[in-house]
């Protein structure tokens, strides 16, 4: 299996979130794809879409299905972005819940960032076609 499934669709994720930075006027920020050792096999098999390193402005999304490994949709791919990158415009939040304290990634806070985000790049001219 080749390391890049469809070099197109890499190259137009990298346009699109390089877009979504300056949108969102969030500079700086470096977009890697997932990559799978093998197809449908081995730890690279999870159902995340995606990750963040908030110490680093590293955002890794998957761009293709776990098992099929065909392209994701431009809709959901731009979501997750939206979200990756609200994780770093909202960080977590150390919370008490009874005697305990949590730290809690997505608070209401964190998905009226996310909603937030959606909303401006469903409003962007370039953006805005992708989403359904």
């Amino acid at each position: 299996m080749a390391d890049i499934v469809d070099p197109r669709h890499e190259a137009l994720i990298q346009h699109l979130f390089d877009r979504i930075c300056i949108v969102l006027e969030m500079r700086g920020f470096e977009f890697r794809p997932l990559r799978r050792r093998l197809r449908g096999k081995g730890k690279f098999r999870s159902f995340a879409y995606g990750y963040t390193k908030l110490s680093e402005q590293l955002v890794t999304i998957d761009l293709y299905t776990p098992r099929t490994m065909k392209p994701r949709k431009l809709d959901a791919i731009l979501r997750v972005i939206c979200h990756e990158l609200a994780h770093h415009q909202s960080p977590p939040r150390l919370v008490r819940v009874g005697w305990k304290r949590v730290v809690m990634a997505h608070h209401p806070a964190f998905w009226e960032q996310y909603k937030k985000n959606v909303d401006i790049i469903s409003r962007d001219a370039i953006l805005g076609e992708h989403f359904v």
